[in-house]
């Protein structure tokens, strides 16, 4: 027993950690293939508290290319409104503050092409970078951001701002609203950070973000009626409760299963494409209808998703991000319900220390009681796993314990019985 267990420890010691630094590196392959199923197979059975999520994003990416120029001009913005407009969604909110060269005829502000473009559109929320740090210095960077009124706790805590240091294009506040998509403090744009805020301090006023404010309008929620408890949640309506710090801040769940395709997504380049009358091209947007349908119901997020626009790095991801990417994955979060996390250090570490217990009890039989108490342990564990994971939406990574159980009947059943080891009928009878 003692030398079977003994090699237990050893492999297991090696296992354990092997796992844990894979979890921590955060690597593609075998390991994290078998998270994402297992998280899946847990949400499939968890559908009372997660649901799919309702957006969709519309990237302007590489792939978009100027019209006129070297830079995209208020035309090619313009087009991409008339290419969502045909869809006619429910709410669309437009993140990107382009700046645009005014030398160029096409940009001419008489022109008004991103306002005409954007009027057949439902209301847009426009996203806006705000700044904590020094005052106003013009007209133009003062914050106009709309206040939440139904606000219950002390908001001293909750991050101010001071300025907009990227604005919306005036000519989009004729059929929008603008909203923050960050807060930079004092230059520090935050690179790395596990949350995101959702309100600000505005002088005496609390105001939404760009993610509330989406929300709400995709709601059909007046922001009058979007009810703030600090710390508590965030109520958009009866349609959405968002878990908040003191802060108002909402932390980003790197672990919840969020990643590319987990939403519909749709460049801008293959959105210019539906009127094309070629075959080929025709043949090839066929595998996207179910996205191109999904703009006619879902929330629609535009933004710039180009390569010097991935900036956001976030724990858990081995790639930069775009701001557009970060703001619609904890979009999807907030509507998927998935506030989803792992099991914290000490709780891996316990189970993992019950299995080698479990261990301990086995390697005293012979291989009878490892093939049962092995294969029964398994079922167990998992099965424990799964009800943790709907009372509390935390889940364990499954490769440690899978490979525990493993080595439990490999040496169990490889290894010489000990000589006072039951009988299979006696452990059978256990």
């Amino acid at each position: 027993m003692r030398h079977r267990f003994s090699l237990f420890l050893v492999f297991g010691v090696v296992i354990t950690g092997l796992a844990e630094w894979n979890l921590s590196r955060g690597r593609d392959g075998f390991a994290a293939g078998l998270d994402r199923s297992w998280l899946e197979f847990c949400v499939a059975n968890a559908r009372d508290k997660i649901s799919d999520p309702q957006v969709t994003l519309v990237t302007v990416d590489d792939d978009y290319k100027p019209a006129i120029g070297e830079t995209l001009s208020q035309a090619d913005y313009a087009a991409v409104f008339g290419f969502v407009g045909k869809f006619q969604p429910k709410a669309v909110a437009f993140e990107p503050n382009p700046v645009f060269d005014e030398s160029q005829p096409i940009n001419q502000t008489t022109l008004e092409l991103l306002k005409e473009a954007s009027l057949p559109l439902p209301r847009l929320t426009l996203g806006a970078v705000a700044e904590n740090g020094q005052s106003p210095q013009n007209p133009a960077e003062e914050p106009k951001f709309p206040a939440l009124t139904k606000i219950e706790g002390d908001t001293s805590q909750v991050t101010p701002l001071t300025r907009v240091v990227a604005a919306p294009n005036p000519q989009l506040l004729a059929n929008g609203t603008p909203a923050f998509t960050g807060i930079e403090l004092g230059g520090d744009v935050g690179q790395g950070s596990r949350t995101l805020p959702l309100i600000a301090r505005q002088g005496d006023k609390v105001v939404a973000s760009f993610i509330v404010h989406a929300l709400a309008s995709y709601a059909g929620v007046p922001l009058d009626q979007v009810s703030v408890k600090l710390p508590g949640h965030i109520e958009i309506g009866e349609r959405y409760r968002i878990p908040i710090d003191s802060r108002g801040r909402m932390r980003y769940f790197e672990h919840a299963g969020i990643g590319g395709g987990f939403y519909p997504s749709i460049s801008a380049f293959q959105l210019a494409l539906t009127g094309d009358e070629d075959e080929t091209i025709k043949k090839l947007l066929v595998d996207l209808e179910d996205e191109f349908e999904s703009l006619k119901s879902n929330l629609v997020v535009i933004g710039r998703d180009r390569t010097e626009d991935r900036r956001e790095t976030l724990i858990g991801y081995d790639h930069p991000l775009s701001k557009a990417d970060v703001l619609t994955r904890a979009i999807a979060i907030i509507q998927s319900g998935r506030y989803i996390d792992w099991w914290p250090l000490w709780a891996r570490l316990l189970s993992i220390a019950i299995i080698a217990a479990l261990a301990a009890h086995i390697f005293r039989g012979g291989r009878g009681r490892a093939f049962g108490w092995g294969i029964l342990g398994a079922f167990l564990w998992f099965g424990i796993a799964m009800v943790a994971f709907k009372s509390t939406l935390a889940w364990a990574p499954p490769l440690a314990p899978l490979l525990l159980f493993a080595l439990i009947l490999i040496i169990g059943l490889v290894l010489p019985e000990p000589k006072n080891a039951t009988s299979p009928a006696a452990a059978a009878a256990e």
